[in-house]
């Protein structure tokens, strides 16, 4: 990773603290804070709304980097060039530029500068806490917002370590001051420590909360409709703790280094259900889907990933793909050349795909309409009515995800899980196969590949050698080398990983970004992370650079485990 440790004497929103006292000359440009938490409701109101701008520097908009991660990691495939998604989705991969003028500098600078800037505003509240004598009102709402405050400056920090390869760490001993030193950049690895121990921190003020002050409960509006007791939150943090912890890692390395132990510990310590947030399109609590739902040229699910599903294994070729009943696509599929694949019908056992031997017949099984509703919880594909959208050959495919289709038609105003209790237990799953515990394992992957999938249980596994049950419609299947012409059933890491991918789809940032570049299955030369702004490179008098590409800084030199 590339780390960053020089320092300039200018600030902007987007940096970090400063180490100095006081502002030493007027800046009428600048929020008076004294004036803007001139009474205990400020302090409260601002450190309940923090989270707000956390989550919306995340989630609130496509001109984003995250658009960039779906079509990276194959969560989504589009050609278009708005947000980046066709040239990041191109291979070979190309750098993510981050030179000045670059096309997509705003899209680069988003998650970064408001991440930051949320956890400024935690700060800041944590810092009038902190005034000798200060108190909102009780000590129960003094200590629940330290501990709203400090999950905030940690998930916010996070979330830009796991995107960007450095960041300026914000702390409430931080203060902001005109002519001060900027605070350093940190590497990501650097970075993420710091932000669990400030969850740490938060978990400590909410125990405190119930041992010296009867709990707290969470104002409806701080996390919408979560009125979460002081145990209950603790339980959400830990969850966060948990994604966090893992999802920091760029390289299979790092990924096996990971404290699995402790992502268990966390994991078992979680939030017991799906985190169901309200979203509304007019308040910070709104998720930008990337134009998704709108599908002809901005949406589809390449069969790089969801061809995995395929269990048929011969008799199908490019030329009958399309409405094929006995052929086993997917393996023909693989072995056509890169610029030459076309899109098939995937027939699986997988029920959260639609049913039936021909396309028509799964354009049935999934709904009527062009934005047909799901007719079933446990359908996450459909097998799309419109006109095929263009696409690059190894993109073109007949399916949508539309698992939240209802969700969005009803105007993006009610519950989305923006993180599901199938994500944590995933991640047990995957930390008790790197301990050699398969039975825990299989327990976990269990829970939505039977439930949700239809599919075969685990059961007798206790290696890596053994391959997932369901013979010639074993799912997932994946590409074999050394030509990766073919695919064969996945073992039990597969397993997980197929059901991390279903269950995950859409539901946060970078869900399968992240993970990908942890395994090893990003595409060659992809960029496994994003570079400081230039904006913020040039506050610090640094120069501009870009990751990922081929001999590029933060790139995944190897094949990817899927050949590609």
């Amino acid at each position: 990773m590339r780390k960053l440790v020089y320092i300039a004497a200018i600030a902007v929103a987007g940096l970090g603290g400063c180490a100095g006292d006081q502002i030493t000359a007027p800046n009428q440009n600048n929020p008076d804070v004294k004036r803007v938490l001139a009474s205990p409701a400020d302090v409260e109101t601002l450190i309940g709304n923090s989270y707000g701008s956390a989550f919306n520097a995340a989630f609130g908009s496509n001109t984003s980097i995250v658009p960039a991660m779906l079509v990276m990691s194959f969560e989504n495939a589009s050609g278009l060039a708005n947000f980046g998604n066709g040239p990041r989705s191109g291979l070979p991969r190309v750098n993510t530029s981050n030179i000045r003028g670059n096309a997509y500098e705003a899209e680069n600078a988003r998650v970064f500068q408001n991440s930051q800037r949320a956890a400024r505003t935690a700060a800041t509240g944590l810092q009038k806490l902190n005034e000798t004598g200060f108190t909102i009102g009780t000590p129960s709402q003094d200590l629940r917002a330290r501990a709203f405050a400090f999950f905030v400056m940690g998930y916010a920090k996070a979330n830009v370590a796991l995107t960007h390869d450095s960041l300026s760490f914000v702390s409430e001993r931080d203060t902001v001051c005109d002519g001060c030193t900027v605070s350093p950049l940190i590497g990501a690895q650097e970075a993420m420590p710091l932000a669990l121990t400030q969850m740490d921190s938060a978990i400590a003020a909410a125990n405190a909360a119930i041992a010296t002050a009867g709990g707290f409960t969470l104002p409806g509006n701080w996390i919408p409709d979560n009125e979460f007791t002081a145990a209950q939150f603790i339980q959400m943090v830990r969850s966060y703790k948990a994604r966090f912890r893992a999802g920091v890692a760029r390289t299979p390395a790092q990924r096996a280094a990971v404290d699995w132990t402790q992502v268990i510990a966390d994991g078992a310590a979680g939030l017991p259900t799906d985190l169901l947030i309200t979203t509304n399109t007019n308040s910070s609590f709104t998720i930008a889907d990337g134009q998704h739902y709108t599908y002809d040229t901005w949406s589809q699910q390449s069969p790089m990933i969801i061809g995995m599903a395929d269990s048929v294994r011969s008799g199908c070729s490019a030329a009958n793909a399309g409405d094929q009943v006995a052929g086993g696509c997917y393996d023909a599929w693989l072995a056509t050349p890169l610029n030459n694949r076309y899109a098939f019908v995937i027939h699986t056992a997988d029920q959260r795909f639609p049913a039936g031997e021909t396309r028509a017949a799964q354009r049935t099984a999934s709904g009527s309409g062009n934005k047909p509703v799901p007719p079933r919880a446990n359908a996450y594909f459909r097998n799309r009515v419109p006109t095929d959208p263009p696409a690059d050959p190894w993109n073109l495919s007949q399916y949508d995800f539309y698992r939240f289709q209802a969700w969005s038609n009803g105007g993006r105003g009610s519950p989305y899980p923006v993180m599901p209790r199938a994500e944590i237990d995933l991640l047990m799953a995957e930390g008790y196969i790197r301990t050699g515990d398969f039975a825990d394992a299989m327990t976990k992957i269990n829970i939505t590949r039977v439930a949700n999938g239809g599919l075969p249980p685990l059961v007798g596994i206790t290696s890596l050698a053994q391959t997932v049950p369901g013979g010639n419609a074993c799912v997932p299947r994946v590409p074999t080398g050394p030509d990766f012409g073919h695919a064969t059933c996945g073992n039990i890491f597969e397993a997980m990983k197929w059901e991390k991918r279903m269950e995950t789809h859409s539901t946060h940032m970078g869900a399968w970004y992240i993970d990908s570049r942890g395994w090893g299955d990003l595409p060659q030369y992809t960029a496994l992370d994003f570079p400081v702004p230039f904006q913020e490179l040039d506050v610090r008098n640094l120069p501009a650079y870009s990751t990922g590409g081929q001999g590029g800084i933060d790139a995944q030199a190897a094949l990817g485990t899927y050949g590609y």
